[in-house]
């Protein structure tokens, strides 16, 4: 049975859109803060204009000011800062600071330069970067099935699995998730009543990307594979079932989604959905929809 690739395409050139839109549509940004040391990726328009020295002012995206760094040193648009007033976090926008600049911050406030000097503003993919978080994540939705000249069958798809989140650097990150998810559809066809139930062992890993991310609410899309490998599967009827129990094997499938997350404390809560795509074979074409919801925690 043939599958209208249509809405699958669309999405994925909607989210390449998102993407590509809004990948230069930021302020500067907060990626990381270490101690007093604030990691800063400017706009493309900031970086002819901020020097060594300069402060740059840290706000909410909502304009609420929250802190005053100094710039210390600076590699195109990647920027080490040291905290003067206030209180950084990820996440906090850039702008500059229209007070007095001083000569030379003094050694109670700031770290020498030579110290500064000494650590290296990383690329966007040094693990210096990362900000790696741990959690779990619940699952169900509804699964369908086809199978040419037996039946179409729908049901259920659950699923728990455990998290690991990799920030790479500003809202560009890789997530792992690995754990169960128990397939189940039944449908009628010929007279007969069919049912199948399978118990997959998943690993997923997916890209992600957050649209929106402030203090309070953010919104991403993540997208990428998932390897499904059976642990138990049961047919009926017996000897007469719809999917040929050999065909059962390890297989590969494309998962596209996204969600909302809000900040709980050191915490995020994130409540989403996937769509899961099915390599079909010749006569069988299988897909499902998963609404997700899960908890990230950094140890």
């Amino acid at each position: 049975m043939g599958r209208n690739l249509f809405p699958l395409y669309l999405m994925i050139i909607l989210t390449t859109s998102i993407l590509l839109s809004t990948e230069n549509s930021w302020a500067g940004r907060v990626v990381k803060v270490s101690g007093k040391k604030v990691f800063i990726i400017l706009d493309a328009s900031e970086v002819s204009s901020t020097n060594k020295g300069d402060k740059l002012l840290l706000s909410t995206p909502d304009g609420k000011k929250k802190a005053l760094v100094m710039v210390r040193n600076m590699k195109g648009n990647k920027v080490i800062a040291q905290l003067g007033k206030g209180k950084a976090a990820r996440g906090l926008v850039s702008a500059p600071y229209a007070g007095k600049k001083k000569s030379r911050p003094s050694e109670s406030t700031y770290e020498t330069a030579t110290e500064i000097a000494k650590e290296e503003v990383s690329s966007p993919s040094s693990s210096k970067q990362a900000d790696l978080r741990f959690g779990v994540l619940g699952s169900f939705g509804t699964a369908t099935q086809s199978v040419a000249n037996k039946a179409d069958m729908t049901g259920s798809l659950m699923g728990v699995k455990g998290l690991v989140d990799y920030s790479l650097f500003g809202s560009l990150g890789v997530r792992g998730r690995f754990g169960l998810d128990m397939f189940s559809v039944t449908g009628s066809g010929g007279g007969n009543n069919y049912q199948t139930d399978i118990n997959y062992l998943t690993v997923d890993i997916l890209a992600r990307y957050n649209i929106v991310d402030s203090s309070s609410f953010g919104l991403f899309v993540n997208g990428g594979v998932g390897i499904y490998s059976p642990l138990s599967s049961e047919l009926s009827p017996a000897g007469d079932a719809a999917l040929d129990e050999s065909s059962i094997s390890t297989t590969s499938l494309l998962i596209i989604g996204g969600g909302v997350s809000i900040p709980i404390g050191s915490m995020e809560l994130f409540i989403g959905a996937d769509y899961l795509y099915f390599p079909p074979s010749d006569d069988v074409t299988t897909s499902g929809l998963s609404a997700k919801v899960g908890l990230l925690f950094a140890l």
